[in-house]
């Protein structure tokens, strides 16, 4: 199921940053670095990567990185800081989240207690103006409020989360406040509209028994009590699953990554290279697009500069942001049977196809690609390939068209 989702807000920090952060030399030294890239737990052959949540040490290395003494750090700015920091907003810190958004916010300037007072400001006006946005482009009969069955399905799925009051719209104030990047609203939208595409191909209810062959498998995998019919709560639940982010096992020098791309991705990455210096190598092996772009883009630029390969095997697939994510790869390789998948994305309803060549939200992938050495004309080919709901398999032309892989592959030799 390849997923591409353009994140609506946040531009003040969804800034487009090559962030030489290894050769650092402002004020987040590299002793705030070292600290905790030097607590390598004793390494298993393969094991997960080691998830730390120490919440207190991250809002304590992220007031020191800002110049800020311990003691003069209000509860009122730690509460701000913190809802800052926690990217994806679930109520803890791990050191590598809040070093992910410290990287990002030195973009700005220098980190002082006045500027990042200052950011923390800019940062809330530009999202709520970034919302409101977003909401207009909805908004198609500008009637002030987003009528559910007015959208286009998938869509429409995944705001009904919304409709705060079940009135069948979804007004500003209902809107406002709701961050529409919320995995468990995503979850529940996904799994609505897949549960009607099964409801509409099969029938209610949606029985494995006397369903199309091709089905069978993909139905089996969501039915998760094995009674041979798959509910509506079994589809969401497999869709939260997915969407809950990509995961990295270690294993000697590579780390297999499995799962969707999200705002835990960069925090994710940045935990890898410094707790397994070793690791050499992200091997892609499951990755069916993002769900935030912006965070996509930003993980893949961590990739590049830390001079990590990636590698797709012969089962392994990615599509849409897996792509881009591949694209970061020092050295590029796959074996052959490896599957690449593309297709458009869209600002909420609307596809990348229709905003104008000149229109602003194309350079956060036009940038990326030129950073990574990956020509223009493949962006433009990917939003044309296939709508946001489709895909496109890509061929073994387009893979030496686009200069996919640093790496010969061994099936075109």
């Amino acid at each position: 199921m390849p997923i591409r989702s353009r994140g609506p807000y946040g531009s003040a920090v969804a800034a487009i940053l090559p962030i030489p952060f290894l050769n650092r030399t402002g004020s987040c030294s590299e002793a705030c670095v070292n600290r905790t890239r030097h607590a390598t737990p004793p390494r298993a052959e393969t094991r997960p990567m080691k998830q730390q949540r120490l919440s207190a040490f991250a809002l304590l290395l992220a007031a020191s990185c800002a110049g800020v003494p311990v003691d003069e750090f209000s509860h009122s700015d730690s509460n701000h800081l913190f809802d800052l920091l926690d990217s994806n907003r679930d109520g803890s810190l791990s050191p590598f989240e809040a070093l992910d958004a410290l990287l990002v916010i030195s973009e700005e300037g220098e980190l002082t207690r006045d500027n990042l007072g200052a950011f923390l400001s800019s940062y809330a006006e530009e999202e709520l103006a970034d919302r409101r946005d977003f909401f207009d482009i909805c908004d198609s009969d500008l009637d002030g409020s987003l009528a559910v069955d007015e959208l286009p399905d998938d869509f429409a799925s995944m705001m009904l989360g919304l409709d705060a009051n079940g009135d069948g719209t979804i007004s500003w104030s209902e809107f406002r406040l709701t961050n529409i990047q919320n995995s468990e609203m995503m979850a529940r939208g996904e799994g609505a509209g897949l549960y009607a595409e099964f409801v509409e191909e099969i029938g209610s209810p949606v029985k494995l028994e006397g369903s199309p062959l091709e089905l069978i498998e993909e139905l089996r995998m969501f039915d998760l009590d094995g009674d041979g019919i798959v509910t509506q709560q079994e589809t969401v639940h497999v869709i939260r699953e997915e969407l809950a982010g990509a995961t990295f096992e270690i294993t000697g020098d590579s780390a297999i990554m499995r799962g969707v791309i999200n705002v835990t991705t960069p925090p994710r990455v940045l935990e890898l290279a410094f707790m397994n210096p070793e690791i050499q190598t992200i091997v892609l092996v499951n990755s069916p697009g993002s769900i935030d772009d912006v965070a996509c883009t930003r993980a893949g630029r961590y990739i590049r500069q830390l001079g990590l390969n990636t590698h797709v095997p012969a089962n392994g697939e990615v599509a849409s942001g897996g792509v881009d994510l591949f694209l970061s790869g020092n050295n590029r390789s796959a074996e052959p049977g490896a599957l690449f998948g593309i297709h458009s994305w869209a600002r909420g309803p609307v596809p990348a196809t229709e905003l104008p060549k000149d229109h602003e939200d194309h350079l956060l992938y036009l940038s990326y690609y030129e950073e990574m050495g990956i020509p223009a004309k493949f962006y433009w080919r990917s939003i044309a390939s296939a709508p946001p709901e489709g895909i496109h398999w890509m061929t073994e032309e387009e893979f030496e068209l686009f200069d996919f892989f640093t790496d010969e592959r061994s099936d075109l030799e």
